[in-house]
């Protein structure tokens, strides 16, 4: 039904594809991309995969990756300053909704790398999951280091992935303690996946442009986040904050508002806490 295939991905042309490493099922896209990243792939290597037996998330956490999902990692090597790496996160999950939002989904973005959907008018259904993990100048960027890189070092390679549930139902991916949801839950159909990653790429391909120039990307994805302006928990590095997201830095940060100040956040896990009088 959805004809995924190497030979289908390869006939888009896409920049973000310039060689396809096609599975039928394997351990974790990531792994698989960094390993080639680090033995030299070019920009635009796309790792993707049928299954994955052992995908990842954010702070190591499961990510279940059973059939009918988009399960891909890219190599990217974007000719920018490392200290650019923390956009690359907020980057394509613009791109990523704008591609949903193009199949009727109305995709919001949860600060830093979650797309979800409305459930009884708040955003709790996780739909899509957004890992960014960069090296500079063969300088690993730890995902749990606050800040950007400094000085005026350049990326090495940044490896980009995208965890998509589409056509399987939510009971399906095994993880019942956290709120899910998939294209199938929300549309009522199944989506053609050649289609769905088609349309993945290109707007990756359009926002990734935008990386220097990056009030463009932050303007789009203040319109479609659903964590600014409400009352948040972070954890940090076994601490706990909790005040109002205010707005995003130029460089990606979260701005949060406490009792006793603003703190810059460019790492922690975002809990969305009920607005007074709900």
């Amino acid at each position: 039904m959805t004809g995924l295939s190497k030979e289908a991905v390869e006939r888009f042309g896409s920049s973000l594809a310039i060689r396809v490493d096609f599975h039928e099922e394997i351990g974790s896209t990531q792994e698989r991309a960094r390993e080639l990243a680090h033995e030299g792939a070019l920009h635009g290597t796309l790792v993707i995969s049928k299954v994955q037996r052992g995908g990842r998330g954010r702070l190591g956490r499961q990510w279940g990756s059973p059939p009918g999902g988009l399960w891909m990692s890219l190599v990217l090597r974007p000719e920018v300053p490392a200290r650019f790496a923390p956009r690359i996160t907020q980057t394509a999950a613009v791109g990523v909704a704008k591609a949903l939002w193009g199949f009727g989904v109305e995709a919001r973005i949860k600060w830093p790398n979650d797309l979800l959907v409305l459930k009884d008018g708040e955003p709790e259904g996780k739909i899509c999951g957004i890992l960014a993990e960069s090296s500079a100048e063969h300088v690993p960027v730890a995902a749990k280091r606050t800040g950007p890189v400094p000085g005026d070092s350049r990326l090495d390679f940044v490896v980009l992935g995208v965890g998509l549930n589409a056509n399987l139902d939510p009971a399906d991916l095994d993880v019942p303690d956290r709120g899910v949801a998939t294209l199938r839950s929300e549309l009522g159909r199944d989506v053609d996946l050649v289609e769905l990653l088609g349309a993945i790429l290109s707007k990756l391909e359009d926002e990734l442009e935008k990386i220097e120039a990056f009030d463009a990307v932050l303007d789009d994805w203040r319109a479609l986040n659903c964590t600014l302006g409400r009352l948040v928990r972070v954890k940090r590095f076994g601490e706990l904050l909790e005040g109002r997201a205010a707005d995003l830095t130029p460089e990606g940060a979260l701005l949060l508002e406490t009792p006793e100040g603003t703190v810059e956040l460019f790492e922690g896990e975002v809990e969305h806490l009920r607005q007074e009088g709900t």
